[in-house]
Parts: C-alpha cells; sequence; structure tokens
C-alpha cells in the first residue's frame, strides 16, 4: 500500500478515472489547510458493482476481489468490513457494447479518516457514535452504548432536521 501527501497527486480526490492510474489501496492524505476541516486521509479504490455509487454513501471490501476493490455497504455490517464514504458518485463500469472500452471511471477517492458528509438515517443523533445503519444501506446510524463496532462520531444535524433522514457532517476513522 502506498501513502502519499496530496501535494503529489496532480488532480483532486472528485476525480474519476476509467483505469488504476494509481495502486488499488493507495493512501492520499489532504492536510487540514486544504479542507478546512482538518486532516482527510483518502484511499484508491475501484468499483465493481456494475453501478454507481451515490455520493455522502458508505463503502466495503468486495466479497473475495483485490484490495481495494469496493462496493455500495449493506445494512447491518460490521465496520471491519467498510473502506470509507463516497464525497462525490463512482461511477460503475460503463463500457461500449462495440469496443468493450471502459467509458465511465469505476476507479476513485473515497475517505476513510476525517470530516465528511454522510448519508444518515431518521434516528441519527449528533454527538453520539456512529454505526453502519440496520435499516438502511449504505447510511450511517447512531448509538448510545458502547454495546456495538463503531468507526466515528456525528459533528451535527441532519439536513433534514432533527428525525428526518438526509445528509450531516461526522467524523470517520476506518481502519
Amino acid at each position: 500500500m502506498s501513502f502519499a501527501n496530496n501535494q503529489v497527486f496532480g488532480d483532486d480526490i472528485t476525480v474519476t478515472y476509467g483505469s488504476a492510474i494509481y495502486p488499488l489501496g493507495t493512501e492520499r492524505l489532504v492536510l487540514g489547510a486544504q479542507t478546512g476541516v482538518g486532516d482527510q486521509v483518502w484511499v484508491f479504490v475501484y468499483n465493481s458493482s456494475g453501478s454507481s455509487i451515490a455520493a455522502n454513501t458508505l463503502v466495503r471490501h468486495a466479497t473475495t476481489s483485490a484490495q481495494g476493490t469496493v462496493s455500495s455497504a449493506g445494512t447491518g455490517l460490521n465496520p471491519s468490513y467498510l473502506v470509507g464514504i463516497t464525497q462525490s458518485a463512482l461511477p460503475g463500469v460503463t463500457t461500449t457494447s462495440s469496443t468493450g472500452v471502459i467509458t465511465s471511471g469505476p476507479y476513485g477517492w473515497v475517505l476513510k479518516r476525517g470530516v465528511c458528509t454522510a448519508t444518515v438515517t431518521a434516528s441519527y443523533t449528533r454527538d453520539q457514535a456512529l454505526i453502519v445503519s440496520a435499516a438502511t444501506a449504505g447510511a450511517v446510524d447512531t448509538v448510545t452504548t458502547a454495546a456495538s463496532s463503531t468507526f466515528g462520531y456525528g459533528l451535527g444535524l441532519s439536513s433534514g432536521g432533527a428525525g428526518v433522514a438526509g445528509t450531516a457532517q461526522v467524523y470517520v476513522s476506518i481502519l
């Protein structure tokens, strides 16, 4: 696994690619001076799901695939399966029928540590520990007890308001 500061990359973390221009699993540090919300660690991944993964969605390691290969997270997952959270949509593999060439970029960056925006459930509450939602695929929920494996905490209110699903600012630390 490679690790480098954001200054060595010639592109933005929102860019997607049609091929693996970086080794899968490469980690990229974006300093707080660049983000305005603290240091962030991003990981380079390949979306093997065959369909796009929406922005602000949890992604998991794809089963029986190489490191750095991801798919959308399901519900109620143990955090050890998680890779990160998309901050912009990650396209699925799209090929042209005549040439078989990949025309959409299934390679891109997902956030694994730092402050970000995440899809949250209606029961999300800020200032509590994050868990994978048991009801909504790819979303985070919160828990008040330490009985569940957690991977971060809620910072802000849901964009829909208290008791409404939407997005919220959270801090994640995914191994």
